[in-house]
């Protein structure tokens, strides 16, 4: 039976309980038959909730995991751009893991890192730490620990820095 029909049928009875007097209303039968859809329908509504749980689960382990790949990109090409050295190997792994970052943004995943930024308090950031610096007129993000990853512009990972502060706001 589909959903629309058990609906149909709900809905008939319904009717014919609350808008007519006992002696003309429709048979007990009737009311066996709204029973069992009612239970057709709570049994559906089951299925799909625990359909829709079992979705949303493995939804959420697919967004974990596109973190921890993208976490894992960007450290990678942190770790690239600091060594320095422009052999074919390190090229190779450059292009490879551009490739997957592209694919990463393709699929609707976006890596933010922080650094160099201002940092205004409202932000959705982790602050691991502030640290003083003299050379800094306002707060800024000195280093991201972990940066801040968005699926379609949802965030799935907050990201995580160092704040720089003005040396004479810290005293």
């Amino acid at each position: 039976m589909s959903r629309s029909s058990i609906l149909a049928t709900i809905a008939d009875s319904l009717r014919q309980w609350l808008f007519y007097p006992r002696e003309f209303r429709i048979g007990e039968s009737e009311y066996i038959e709204l029973s069992e859809s009612l239970e057709a329908l709570a049994k559906w509504s089951e299925c799909t909730a625990s359909d829709s749980q079992t979705t949303s689960r493995n939804e959420q382990e697919l967004l974990d995991m596109a973190a921890d790949v993208g976490t894992l990109v960007w450290r990678v090409q942190q770790r690239l751009a600091t060594t320095g050295e422009h052999t074919k190997q390190l090229q190779r792994l450059s292009r490879d893991i551009e490739r997957t970052q592209d694919a990463l943004t393709q699929g609707g995943i976006e890596i933010k890192d922080h650094t160099g930024g201002d940092y205004d308090g409202g932000m959705a950031l982790r602050v691991i730490t502030s640290q003083p610096v003299p050379s800094l007129a306002r707060r800024q993000i000195i280093e991201t620990l972990r940066p801040t990853i968005y699926y379609r512009d949802r965030i799935i990972q907050m990201g995580e820095v160092v704040v720089g502060v003005p040396e004479e706001a810290e005293t």
